[in-house]
């Protein structure tokens, strides 16, 4: 139900509380009876109803609305129980509970969405998307439905259909904010930023959480190059909301933001506000690290980022799992020889993978600038089709395993066509495209698997300085490895290993580039880059930082200036604070 409903069957509820005041109780069983059809789920109405029909003496449909009542009261009672669950983290329990009520009452709107609530946690967003579609094609006219179920589309990766929705909403409701934003936010997943900037800026006008929005907009101003502009935003941000740590961190993360004496005063002013959250203080503890580390306040600039670190670890654990062992035993070559015509004939893919801040967006920006190759974004299509092969009722990577083991040919090619049809959207119309999604080496079995012949380059980064580098970055989402420096140096290690074993496996079709070869020899090393890709030489590779295109990484101003060697040793100066990292 939306909130015009629930006032209109309130308002028809009070008014028949009136005719009943006023005598007229026929009236008021009139409206109530109204009030019941429009909203079956409201115990309370029929509990009055039931009372109401009893003092005209029609017992019969007294006590028919007043089994109503019980019924609907106690299924109501056991949704309360489930909602608590939810709310208490026991999602098993919430789910059992939802389960028993759906058997009462199938597709039950407001259980529907607590199911779909527990499957979005559990990052099951097909599953969550799912369950919301038919909520929606029940409810067509309730707008909140449908909000949740863009967003849901939007978690999915479904940034087309995320945007139909949108449009269908806003004929419902031309005015609700929240649907731009649900909108803005597709639109910049697309690729399609100009629009994006546009409703953004609508919605810092109009938009009551105007702060936000000047975030959001700044984002996408920085992803298209507008370095200017998006500091500008950031800035409008903080005076409108000082506590913002998104803000700060916004400015740091550019990269390129030398902070003023003002500005670290006031961060340092803001730890201690009683009003911060944890998450803001966090977040200025790691602005603070890139200002004093910009000064070469190396010990206080370490404190700043420890500090950080140990903040988010507190309240984001990280759980290690290690799925080597497995993907080992499970990809071998006689893996690969077995599945030799199955997957899609497409070369078009050049996957970029590795550890995060390591030279990956230098790489896709070189390639990017050549005439046969689209840029695009990190893109996230081969992480969901590796969650769709897990069963919904996981338990373990081990069931994406058994799922990929046993995929037909049918089902590897179709999967990889509905990669090719994901990315279509954000190609222009170049035969290449690249996928730089870091994580993405994971995955490499499943990537060889739907395309044979697509190229893989797996950019690397001396370890200390590749550790070092991720220690000092805040990760909107994922990467909960990068937050504790032993940490790191185990997950460096893993990685190593579960690399090694692709170059085993798969012999000479991944390209392994080191960041210091780059920098050291640019020429030459994009030349090795090239020629692995099948690519001509082209000079606008050399000349990547005159490449204009959209850069959605933290790396965006940095790979828009020319090659630079002073992050080669950058950890250096915090070696003394690095022992947890160099022992591992």
């Amino acid at each position: 139900m939306n909130d015009q409903q629930l006032k209109n069957t309130t308002e028809i509820v009070e008014l028949a509380q009136n005719y009943h005041q006023q005598g007229d109780t026929h009236r008021a069983i009139e409206l109530l009876t109204q009030a019941t059809n429009a909203q079956p789920e409201l115990d309370g109405n029929w509990l009055l109803l039931g009372e109401y029909l009893a003092q005209v003496n029609d017992q019969q449909a007294s006590d028919n609305a007043f089994m109503q009542y019980e019924m609907i009261k106690a299924f109501n009672d056991n949704l309360s129980l489930a909602e608590q669950a939810f709310l208490t983290s026991d999602y098993a329990k919430s789910d059992q509970i939802c389960r028993g009520l759906l058997q009462q009452v199938p597709k039950e709107i407001r259980v529907m969405r607590l199911l779909a609530k527990i499957a979005k946690h559990f990052r099951h967003f097909e599953i969550s998307t799912s369950i919301l579609a038919s909520c929606a094609e029940t409810k067509p006219d309730d707008v909140a439905i449908g909000v949740e179920y863009a967003n849901a589309l939007l978690a999915s990766n479904m940034h087309g259909k995320a945007l139909e929705e949108c449009e269908r909403l806003l004929k419902l409701s031309p005015q609700d904010l929240d649907i731009y934003e649900i909108k803005a936010a597709a639109l910049t997943k697309s690729g399609r930023f100009d629009e994006a900037t546009a409703v953004y800026r609508k919605l810092v006008i109009e938009h009551e959480q105007q702060a936000l929005c000047l975030l959001r907009l700044g984002d996408v101003l920085k992803i298209v190059g507008e370095a200017d502009e998006a500091i500008d935003c950031y800035k409008k941000a903080i005076t409108l909301e000082p506590l913002s740590g998104e803000a700060w961190w916004n400015l740091a993360n550019l990269k390129t933001y030398f902070f003023t004496e003002h500005d670290m005063e006031l961060m340092k002013s803001l730890r201690d506000d009683i009003n911060i959250t944890d998450l803001n203080k966090t977040l200025i503890h790691f602005a603070l690290g890139k200002a004093l580390e910009d000064r070469e306040q190396f010990d206080e600039s370490f404190q700043h980022y420890e500090i950080a670190n140990t903040n988010y670890v507190k309240n984001h654990p990280y759980q290690h799992s290690s799925q080597n062992e497995k993907y080992k035993s499970f990809f071998t070559l006689d893996y690969f020889e077995g599945k030799k015509g199955m997957g899609h004939s497409s070369n078009a893919p050049i996957f970029i993978v590795g550890l995060p801040r390591s030279g990956s967006t230098l790489v896709e920006q070189i390639l990017a600038s050549h005439s046969l190759v689209d840029g695009t974004m990190e893109l996230t299509e081969i992480v969901s089709i590796a969650r769709e092969l897990i069963n919904p009722d996981p338990s373990g990577q081990s069931q994406f395993l058994d799922s990929l083991a046993n995929l037909t040919e049918a089902q590897v090619k179709g999967f990889a066509q509905r990669y090719l049809d994901y990315v279509q959207p954000l190609r222009q119309n170049a035969p290449y495209f690249i996928d730089k999604t870091p994580g993405n080496f994971h995955h490499i079995g499943l990537i060889k698997t739907l395309f044979p012949a697509a190229k893989i380059i797996d950019v690397r980064r001396s370890p200390m300085a590749s550790g070092w580098s991720v220690y000092k970055q805040f990760f909107a989402e994922g990467h909960r490895f990068s937050y504790d420096l032993a940490t790191i140096g185990q997950y460096y290690n893993e990685y190593i290993e579960l690399m090694d074993h692709w170059q085993r496996v798969l012999p000479d079709q991944i390209l392994t580039v080191n960041y210091e070869d780059l920098v050291n020899d640019l020429p030459g090393t994009t030349a090795i880059i090239l020629d692995y890709c099948d690519l001509e030489f082209e000079e606008n590779c050399l000349e990547y930082h005159k490449t204009n295109r959209a850069i959605a990484t933290p790396s965006s101003e940095q790979v828009r200036q020319p090659i630079y060697s002073t992050a080669l040793n950058q950890w250096k100066n915090y070696e003394q604070f690095l022992t947890p990292l160099k022992q591992r």
